[in-house]
């Protein structure tokens, strides 16, 4: 029996003293999952503070190219504006061109007109108009020719 005692005790002895080296081996593999899990977590928040900072950089890069945009769009703007009023005024200056061409030659033709129709062929037997034409001096007399 003592034998069997030994026996009972060396075997709870080995089994205990497996099990403290199952715990041992478990804290250790769990310190060491720990210190992987807090490494892990350490390169994350680098790499997450990597990728913040360039999206910050891509963002104001996109900022800046906006601006940009915006400022060429309004320079554009004001330029369509500038020359709009720019080809307004030339128009008008065209249009009062040819009215100003209009009405000399309305003024023209209406002179004409008048001429052919009031004047007409009784100015040329005018005798101002023979001297100054034929540059010989007539007196009218009451039979209308005279000769010097």
């Amino acid at each position: 029996m003592a034998l069997i005692a030994f026996a009972v005790l060396a075997g709870s002895a080995y089994t205990a003293n497996e099990g403290r080296k199952a715990r041992r081996d478990a804290e250790n593999q769990q310190a060491k999952a720990l210190l992987q899990q807090q490494a892990d977590q350490a390169a994350m928040r680098l790499e997450l503070s990597k990728q913040t900072a360039e999206y910050a950089k891509q963002g104001a890069s996109l900022e800046q190219q906006a601006e940009l945009a915006r400022q060429q769009f309004e320079t554009s703007q004001s330029q369509y504006a500038s020359n709009k009023l720019e080809m307004e005024k030339k128009a008008k200056e065209v249009q009062a061109a040819a009215d100003e061409e209009r009405r000399k030659a309305a003024a023209a033709e209406a002179s004409a007109l008048k001429a052919r129709t009031r004047g007409g062929r009784r100015s040329l037997l005018s005798g101002e108009r023979m001297d100054a034409e034929l540059g010989v001096a007539t007196t009218l007399n009451g039979s209308g020719m005279g000769l010097n």
